[in-house]
């Protein structure tokens, strides 16, 4: 018998998926810090990472964007001076990526879905701040901070979409990235 090599497909490597989550995740930590609009009367502030965090789940998958949505919006707050919320917004820009990035395997072409994934991503990621912030700015400034991040996380959605159809549409190969 020959002694026949398996080759994994450049898309489904390893090397492939760490890079990828590394560079969407720069890119993310990025998008949170530039620019950055501070929240009045709360430790907070409004950003275009939400946008990184869609448009990763729609192109590359839930995998990716839980790790690149959480790695980079933590790595923002670690390089901006918030630290404290770091372990924060890991879990909650995780968990906004992994569920839209699930959601929209239902069916991946929908345009319908995207925008119902990117909702409910909304309200997991303000849900999760919420919650998060309850402990460390306690109820009154955690309060003050629910409108801007749903109008940040819905901000995110209404740039994260069509800006993954344009490059799904420019760059058809994106689709076997995903994981």
């Amino acid at each position: 018998m020959k002694n026949e090599k398996q080759t994994v497909p450049p898309a489904r490597s390893t090397a492939l998926r760490i890079a990828s989550v590394a560079v969407l995740a720069a890119v993310t930590a990025v998008l949170t810090l530039l620019p950055k609009i501070p929240i009045p009367g709360t430790q907070g502030y409004v950003h275009l990472g939400d946008a990184a965090v869609v448009f990763t789940a729609l192109v590359i998958g839930p995998l990716t964007a839980l790790l690149a949505g959480g790695l980079g919006t933590a790595a923002a707050d670690l390089l901006g001076g918030y630290a404290q919320w770091a372990p924060i917004s890991f879990v909650v820009h995780g968990l906004q990526g992994l569920v839209i990035g699930l959601l929209i395997r239902l069916r991946p072409r929908s345009v319908l879905l995207a925008v119902a994934a990117g909702a409910i991503g909304t309200i997991v990621m303000a849900a999760g701040y919420f919650l998060g912030g309850l402990v460390i700015e306690g109820f009154g400034a955690t309060l003050r901070s629910v409108l801007p991040n749903l109008l940040q996380a819905a901000a995110g959605a209404v740039l994260g979409i069509p800006l993954s159809i344009a490059v799904r549409t420019a760059y058809p190969p994106v689709r076997n990235l995903s994981w």
